[in-house]
Order: structure tokens, then sequence, then C-alpha cells
């Protein structure tokens, strides 16, 4: 039996084109006929049809195939994203078309010229699953097209506006969905109110963000009709009352539900009571993300209490002392993201719990005059031996005689041997912020030695311009990825951690 080219193995194929662009794929089209064979559906599998204004030209500029290209293999289009100024004709029928995503602009005279979404689904794709649509108008043809594919399981809107007569089709169409993500959705004229009969049995994921005439508890009561939930995002701007709950919620009311993201609420204490609302349903929970600078040690205890099996935690905006606890009282953590943290209260505190953390995302803060304590620092982190992904970036310059943690020789970075599982490293990734790092040509070589995994590091390695280009040609040599922004393509490629 004759060995199979590697082009002709799909996992193979798909691999390599991951790594290429359009204009990679359509050169490679053109080499051969056997080589078309292979790379035309992939090159052809997602469509992105752009207009952007060009200030120099005074007009807008076309990103994209051009329509008769796009028309001849339509066929072959499974992801089709358009955006502003788009032709009738791109949205015709796509026979395996699974993903469909329309931006109209944001000025009504882009619009269509004013036109509003009324496609029919069915005739665009008897297959599509996923709409995304930004800068909607809907109006009263718009929610009974939701409603009338029969294969439609995922709806995306953002910066979209409902009219008044229209809301409660759309409630029902949503009856059918697995999955709806609202984002500055505007539902025009009085407040819209959910049909309290109407239960939403297929929603297994539901995100609303700053969903405006509708009342938070409307939104709560939204949630609260959706039995098989298993990720929920709320996220609300401003308060009119505290979120509560009428009724206590059965234990068994969300089984499955394992991902959480809640809205910023103004008080310690108003986090902590609405977990304890929710806290019989946060016993699968292994995703959580808050968003506050009042999360504390109320809030704290309400989630060692319910998220007993809490994985995956991230914290906004929460003050160094907090996660400083989270770090030494949340055993069960592999994923955490946080704020800035400072030395001193890592050193004064007791060992750390999460030695499971396989990925980190902190910046730890050393004050000018608390250098000597970056040794004992990096014992810290010398604990977290599974660590996968190291993020010690910051975006903000401000912190007064504050800096960054410094992954030197001299400082300390020879503790951090015991991390043979790291693949990714990130520092701060702005050239003029004093958190930039000045690491030399011993540190960089010694993480080469010492790292085996390593596959990519991002941010400024050294403010000196010279000396960050010859740590850059170390790292290139040792074919270790490098990047000065915190989420270069390349470097997210290799970002992704899977499941040891």
């Amino acid at each position: 039996m004759l060995p199979k080219h590697p082009l002709e193995i799909p996992e193979v194929t798909a691999h390599v084109t991951s790594y290429l662009c359009d204009k990679d794929l359509t050169s490679c089209v053109r080499v051969s006929k056997s080589w078309r064979d292979v790379f035309i559906p992939h090159r052809w599998r997602v469509v992105r049809k752009l207009h952007k204004w060009s200030y120099g030209l005074g007009s807008f500029s076309e990103f994209g195939p051009d329509a008769e290209a796009h028309y001849k293999h339509r066929h072959l289009v499974q992801d089709l994203y358009l955006q502003d100024l788009f032709h009738d004709g791109d949205v015709c029928i796509h026979p395996i078309l699974r993903n469909l995503g329309i931006d109209f602009g944001r000025h009504s005279s882009w619009r269509l010229n004013g036109r509003v979404f009324d496609w029919d689904l069915t005739t665009v794709s008897p297959l599509l699953q996923r709409l995304s649509l930004t800068n909607a108008n809907m109006g009263p043809q718009s929610c009974q097209r939701l409603s009338e594919h029969p294969h439609l399981r995922s709806l995306v809107l953002q910066r979209s506006d409902f009219m008044p007569n229209n809301v409660q089709v759309f409630w029902e169409a949503c009856k059918n969905l697995e999955s709806l993500s609202m984002e500055e959705v505007r539902f025009i004229g009085n407040r819209s109110l959910i049909p309290t009969d109407t239960v939403f049995a297929r929603m297994r994921t539901l995100i609303m963000r700053d969903v405006r005439n509708l009342s938070h508890s409307q939104q709560v009561s939204m949630v609260l009709q959706c039995p098989i939930l298993e990720s929920f995002e709320l996220r609300i701007y401003a308060f009119e009352t505290r979120i509560t709950i009428k009724h206590p919620i059965e234990k068994d009311r969300w089984s499955h539900l394992d991902n959480l993201s809640m809205p910023m609420l103004p008080q310690d204490e108003e986090w902590a009571s609405v977990l304890d609302q929710f806290g019989n349903c946060f016993e699968n929970i292994t995703f959580l993300h808050l968003r506050s600078g009042s999360f504390g040690p109320q809030s704290l205890g309400a989630i060692r209490t319910y998220f007993r099996n809490l994985m995956d935690l991230r914290l906004t905006f929460s003050n160094s002392s907090v996660i400083t606890d989270v770090l030494c009282s949340c055993p069960t953590l592999e994923i955490l993201h946080v704020t800035e943290v400072s030395a001193r209260d890592i050193t004064e505190r007791g060992p750390w719990a999460c030695q499971g953390l396989r990925e980190l995302e902190i910046c730890i803060c050393v004050q000018d005059t608390e250098r000597d304590l970056q040794p004992l620092v990096f014992e810290r982190l010398s604990t977290l031996v599974r660590l996968v992904r190291l993020d010690m970036s910051v975006d903000d310059d401000d912190k007064g005689g504050c800096g960054a943690l410094e992954f030197r020789l001299d400082c300390g970075l020879e503790h951090l041997a015991s991390l043979k599982q790291l693949k990714v490293l990130g520092f701060n990734y702005l050239p003029t912020n004093k958190y930039v790092q000045r690491l030399g040509t011993e540190d960089i070589e010694w993480m080469v030695d010492n790292w085996e995994k390593l596959e990519g590091i991002y941010g400024y390695l050294n403010s000196d311009w010279m000396a960050d280009v010859q740590l850059r040609n170390i790292l290139g040599n040792h074919g270790i990825l490098h990047s000065t922004s915190g989420r270069d393509d390349r470097l997210a490629a290799r970002d992704r951690i899977s499941a040891p």
C-alpha cells in the first residue's frame, strides 16, 4: 500500500491552512491541479466582505473577493461575514452555509438605504445554524424570519434595535434557540416584558450585556426561565435597584450550569447577597467571571461556600488583599486572571493553596523600596509546578513608585527552574511603560535552558531597543516565538492550553 501524501490527510491540511491567510491560500490554489483540489475548499470556507472608509480617497474601499468569484464558489462557503455597503447578491443561496454575520454599519444611511433585516434565512441557507447581526434594525418581518428557520440554534445581536410591535414575536423565536447573546440591544418604546409562561427549554448559553428597556428583574426572570443553562453572563451598567429573586431557586434548576459571568455591583455585601440567592445552583460551576472593584471578603466567603468545583476564576478591578486571599484559599483553581497584587501582600500571607494552576494572569507590583522582596515572590511562584501560561502584563502606568517584578537572575529568577511545563510567558507590551523588563542575555539563555517546553514570549524584553532586538534574536535561534503585542495571531495559536 502506497503511503499517503501529507496533503491527502485532512488533519494535516487543516493544520497547515490554519497558519495561512487568504492570500497564501490563493497562491497555493494556483500551484497545480492537485493543490487546487486540496486547498480551494479551505480558501472559500470563510468569506469576509468588508467596506471601510478611506480618508485619502474620500470613499469606501471594498475588501474581500469580487462578486463573480464569490458567486462561483458559493457552494464551498460555510462562514460568511458582511459589513456595511454589501449588495443583495452577497446574500444569495449558499448550500452549506452554517454561520452568517452581518454588520449594517453604524449610520442608518449605510443600512441598505434604510432597509431593515428581512431576508428569508431558509433561502439564504437551509443549513444555517448561527446568525450574528450588528447595527441591525429589527422590523416587523425580522423576528418572524428568525422563527421560521428550522436549524437556527444561535443568535448574536449587537447594537441593534427592536420595534415595539414585534418584541413578543422575537421572544417566541428565541424558544428554539440554544444560544442567545445580546449586547447594547435596545427595545424601543415602553419596557418590553418577557411572557412569564415562556420557557426557553433549549437555551444553554445566555449572554445579556447592557440590554436597554428590559428591566433588571426581567433579565433575571428570563434567566430563571432557562432550565438547562450551561453558560450565563449578565452585565448591567446602570442599576435601579438591587437584584432580587422573589422565589427560592430549586437546587437542580441548572444542573449543567458551569459558566457564570456576573455584572458590576456597587458594594461587597450586594455581591454576597446575589451569590447567596443563586447559591443552590452553583455546585457545578467551573468558570466564574466577576467585574467589580467592590468584590471583597463577603463575596469571597460566598465563593468558598457555593463554588466548590471552581476551576477558572477571573476578577476584574479587585484589590490586592482579596487576590492574595484567593491564592491562599482556592485549591481547585486551574486558571486565575486577576489584576494588580503587591509583592508585600504575597510575601506576608500564608502559602498558596492553588497548587494546580495551569494559567495565571497577574501583575505583581513591587515598590522601589521593596526590591529585596523579589526572591521571596519568585519562591511563591515556584510552587506552581503545573503552570503552562504565565502573563505578568499590565496596562496602567500610573502606580506611583510601583514597578514590575523583574525576571532576572540577580532578582531570584532561578527559583522558577521548577516550572518545567511552562509554554507561554507574557511581559508588558507598552514600550514607554515603566513596567518594561530589563532582561539581559544571561536571563534569556537561562529561560531557554531551563524551560524546555517554552514556545513563546510576548512583551518587551528590555527598554533599550538594541538590547531588545538582540534578545529576540536569541529566542528566534531556538525556535521560540516572540511578539510585542499581547494578542499576536501567531502566538495566540500556541497560547491555547489543552487539558492535561
